[in-house]
């Protein structure tokens, strides 16, 4: 199950989904005649995120978009309704689909590209390093019909050494081999390619600028070439994301919509209610256009079709997608995780977890059994299952007991409660700078962890009390855990429901 944080008020949400259409304000009605219809209006889907960005058309029907500060990919079904995808999603930013139904996303957080299913759990990383580092801050892609995938990597955020010398532009062909293709642009941040295949167009918010690079071969381009500035005044700051309809129009987001045909000349503005941050084509007759602007989900209808999805983007390397135990990744599908499995006994109850967890004699006799996590790449601090036996207490007490052991600043917390197959559990996730026990208990004395997080339960099983379960570590090494700690106790995500603190 995918962990959601800063759940946003769904009930509250799904009110949101009918709003009063806009009608767009348009530069020049002439020159959009035959893109925009008579009567075309902007409508507000739904609203009430952070900053919604990346939004990509799956071949199943149904849309995906990120809200970056919320650490979530968000998937709108036709019929309005909004579920976490995705989580937590290491700031993903840029999102593109395939025919085959996989996804790829820029993990502007932690300076990867990743590959997804349909169901939203992690395969693999397309890229997870560069001449030995992370990348700055994946942003924006666009798949080509090779199997290849183009993605910018600029930075935006408090300044400091970056890991790469250069905010550029990569190319991952169809096997997976990442090289820097430009190298000469300040901050590059929106990429598409053309219907034909022939351009490749990039972002440059820095001065405002689109530019256009001939493609000669997969990956191999000719010198850019600048065929737009914005308006100052008119369009502000931008552009960020981009997309083409099926004739190689181009819509670019500054604080409009900006539309200009293949060769840069100015169609029109397609104005917004919020400033716009990406777009792209979806619905059955792929003539939606989809706005993601700050703290919404737009939509207009059009006359002409985007472009269609590409049938296949680059396969994991290998290297990427699955390393030996202790050298780095290991990346497993949920199905691949339940097939090893070994069943542990721990008092009255019996566990089912993954043969990778190293079982571990208990540090003390407090605890009824213990496991070692294997960690992802890039953590090295230790991650531990501990099983405690039943003990006082009641639920209140046990989640605020939880809590506290992390700082209260910039902390996040979700909580849910279940029926599982052991009996009724429940279940605090909650992430943020952990206060890590240092020394015997009884000293109590701790030590911050920063980029922590625990998934914590209470299991009532009939008949023999309360059980409690502790997951908790770094932050991608839980993330990548918790579909098999779930599994270990029979967790149904469909029997749960949010659980609130009762008042004291």
């Amino acid at each position: 199950m995918n962990t959601r944080y800063h759940r946003p008020h769904w009930l509250a949400l799904a009110a949101l989904l009918a709003f009063a259409p806009i009608a767009p304000r348009v530069a020049s009605a002439a020159d959009l005649s035959g893109i925009l219809p008579e009567k075309a209006q902007v409508e507000k889907v739904a609203g009430g995120f952070k900053f919604t960005e990346g939004p990509a058309w799956h071949p199943q029907g149904f849309l995906l978009f990120t809200d970056i500060p919320n650490e979530r990919l968000v998937k709108l079904e036709p019929d309005g309704k909004l579920s976490d995808f995705y989580t937590p999603s290491g700031r993903c930013n840029g999102l593109m689909c395939d025919q085959a139904g996989f996804v790829y996303a820029c993990q502007m957080g932690e300076g990867h590209v990743l590959k997804l299913n349909a169901q939203g759990d992690l395969l693999g990383l397309l890229v997870e390093k560069y001449d030995g580092n992370i990348l700055n801050g994946p942003n924006d892609l666009a798949l080509d019909a090779h199997g290849g995938l183009y993605f910018t990597d600029p930075y935006y955020g408090p300044d400091k050494p970056l890991p790469q010398p250069m905010m550029a532009v990569y190319y991952i062909n169809a096997a997976g081999k990442v090289t820097r293709i430009i190298e000469d642009r300040a901050r590059p941040n929106g990429v598409t390619v053309s219907p034909d295949g022939k351009t490749l167009y990039v972002a440059e918010p820095n001065h405002g600028e689109v530019y256009s690079y001939e493609i000669l071969a997969p990956g191999k381009l000719s010198t850019g070439k600048l065929i737009f500035k914005g308006d100052e005044a008119l369009d502000g700051s931008g552009p960020d994301g981009m997309t083409h309809d099926v004739d190689g129009n181009l819509y670019c987001t500054y604080n409009s919509l900006v539309v200009l045909d293949a060769s840069g000349k100015l169609l029109g503005r397609i104005e917004t209610p919020e400033k716009p941050s990406n777009c792209t084509f979806g619905d059955a007759d792929n003539k939606t256009l989809y706005i993601t602007a700050r703290t919404s989900l737009y939509k207009i209808k059009l006359n002409r079709p985007g472009i269609p999805l590409e049938k296949t983007g680059p396969a994991l390397a290998t290297q990427a997608a699955r390393k030996p135990a202790g050298q780095g990744v290991i990346v497993q599908t949920v199905a691949e995780e339940k097939a090893k499995t070994v069943e542990v006994k721990a008092g009255d109850i019996t566990l089912t977890v993954p043969e990778s967890w190293e079982s571990q004699p208990p540090s003390n006799n407090l605890r009824l059994a213990q496991f070692r996590i294997p960690n992802v790449a890039g953590e090295t601090a230790e991650a531990e299952l501990v099983v405690f036996p039943p003990f006082g207490g009641s639920v209140n007490d046990n989640v605020v007991r939880w809590i506290r052991q992390f700082d209260p600043q910039g902390i996040k917390l979700k909580m849910t409660q279940g029926q599982g197959g052991l009996g009724t559990y429940y279940y605090v996730d909650v992430a943020g700078t952990y206060k890590k026990p240092d020394g015997p208990p009884f000293l109590r004395k701790t030590i911050d962890a920063p980029d922590h997080r625990m998934l914590a339960v209470m299991l009532t099983v009939e008949n023999r009390g309360n059980y409690f379960l502790k997951l908790v570590g770094p932050a991608k090494t839980v993330a990548a855990a918790e579909a098999a700690f779930r599994n270990s106790f029979g967790a149904k995500a469909d029997s749960e429901k949010e659980y609130k603190l009762e008042e004291q």
